[in-house]
C-alpha cells in the first residue's frame, strides 16, 4: 500500500498537467458554473444576452457582405 502511495506521489510530480486534468473541479469553479447556469435560466438576462448576440451577429454578417461586395466591385472596375 505504501508503494502505491509513493508511486502516485511520484506520478503526480512527474505529470502535473495530467494529474490536474484528472482531479475533480475546485469548489470555486463549480460555484462559477452554477452561477452561470442560474444567469442563463433567468429569462430577463437570457433575452438581453440573445438581443446583444443577434445584434453583434447581424453586424458581422453585414460587414462581411459589404466587404465581399466592395471586393467584387473593385475587381469589376479593374477588369474594364
Amino acid at each position: 500500500m505504501i508503494r502505491l502511495w509513493v508511486w502516485l506521489v511520484l506520478l503526480r510530480l512527474r505529470f502535473v498537467r495530467i494529474m490536474w486534468a484528472l482531479t475533480t473541479t475546485p469548489r470555486e469553479r463549480r460555484a462559477l458554473m452554477s452561477e452561470l447556469q442560474r444567469l442563463e435560466s433567468d429569462p430577463h438576462f437570457a433575452a438581453e444576452w440573445r438581443t446583444a448576440l443577434h445584434a453583434e451577429w447581424d453586424q458581422r454578417v453585414f460587414d462581411r457582405a459589404f466587404a465581399e461586395l466592395a471586393r467584387a466591385m473593385t475587381h469589376e472596375l479593374r477588369d474594364r
